[in-house]
């Protein structure tokens, strides 16, 4: 990873103020080809190589990076959190179409904020102080890298090539059935088995490495809030947010409570299963643009998406392959998760998320 750091970073001509772009659009581009809630761990090693040798800020690689995927996961065609989000549609009683089109609306709406976004916290975090570095031309790899970085190789292309086939080539059974196997889970597993099997680095290590509370913490946090909702915590939330909250604040409200569920779970497996039913009540309630309120729950869910108590955030540190780092990122991370919400919130209320409706 720090050989591919390097070459990226020669590639970039050493220019510091360009890594956080990189990043960015690199997490987009993996994340919009289907690597899901896996891009921080494909892209982020060597990103935050890149951006250690450069001197940029630890923070702003991470938020690159989470910025970055959330733009490519909110694709309907390809994207993690754009196809759950258009198939909770569905289930709210809409047509496929229907669905598509709002899909296709959140998207749009997700390129303009996530660049927004990073624009302020580039300049927050003074990613335009960046120098120019003096990179020499890196040595060629090894033969163990030449092999870790084929087996990457294939895990990701095993990822996206299936899934990717399964959209263009309908009713194909094989391709069906290959798309289901290869899941990044179960290549994952199959790569690091193989990894271990070649003695390619220190599998002990890597083990240890395992965020191993916050996994747990997650699946608690999960199991709490469906309880929540079995129990009519979403007709509770629809009540209030109609009788109890002025209208022209709505919008913000939602943001925020989807962003505190999601400062200590997932996004798309647990905010936005509970909140998109509440879509259809509000809009037809309260007269407000369904597709300002589906974005309300779809971004509001992600904007603590880089929180350490999350599995975004959680998976950004353990991608970091720093160690003296982690401990510093997840305080900054944290810090991160309560301005995003806020600015988020601010651009609901001044207009921003009703630019497109159906």
């Amino acid at each position: 990873m720090e050989v591919l750091g390097k070459k990226m970073l020669y590639a970039l001509g050493g220019n510091a103020r360009l890594v956080p772009w990189a990043a960015f659009i690199i997490s987009a581009v993996v994340a919009l080809l289907g690597a899901g809630s896996s891009t921080p761990l494909i892209v982020g090693p060597f990103i935050f190589v890149v951006g250690c040798s450069a001197g940029v800020d630890p923070t702003l690689t991470a938020v690159a990076i989470t910025l970055g995927n959330l733009l490519g996961g909110a694709s309907p065609f390809n994207g993690y959190g754009g196809i759950i989000g258009k198939n909770l549609i569905i289930a709210n009683g809409e047509t496929e179409e229907y669905a598509m089109n709002v899909a296709l609306k959140l998207f749009y709406l997700e390129i303009i904020v996530c660049i927004v976004l990073m624009v302020v916290f580039y300049f927050l975090l003074k990613g335009y102080k960046g120098k120019k570095v003096h990179v020499e031309k890196p040595e060629d790899y090894n033969k163990t890298q030449k092999i870790t970085l084929t087996i990457v190789l294939l895990v990701f292309a095993f990822m996206l090539v299936p899934p990717m086939l399964n959209l263009i080539i309908k009713n194909n059974a094989f391709i069906t059935k290959l798309a289901g196997i290869c899941q990044p889970q179960v290549v994952m597993a199959i790569g690091a088995v193989a990894c271990s099997l070649l003695k390619l680095g220190d599998e002990k290590q890597a083990i240890r490495s395992i965020p191993v509370n916050t996994i747990v913490m997650i699946t608690g946090v999960y199991m709490l809030v469906k309880v929540a909702a079995a129990a009519g915590m979403v007709d509770m939330v629809s009540k209030a947010l109609q009788n109890s909250i002025p209208r022209g604040i709505v919008l913000g409200a939602i943001v925020l409570f989807a962003a505190f569920l999601s400062f200590f779970s997932s996004s798309t497996s647990t905010v936005m299963p509970l909140l998109y039913p509440l879509v259809p009540g509000l809009a037809a309630s309260l007269s407000l643009n369904p597709v300002a309120l589906y974005f309300c729950c779809f971004w509001g869910g992600f904007t603590t998406a880089c929180s350490p108590f999350s599995t975004g955030g959680s998976v950004l540190i353990a991608a970091n392959p720093y160690n003296e780092e982690k401990e510093k990122l997840s305080k900054t991370l944290i810090i991160m998760a309560l301005v995003m919400p806020v600015i988020s919130i601010i651009l609901a209320e001044v207009g921003l998320f009703n630019i497109f409706s159906v």
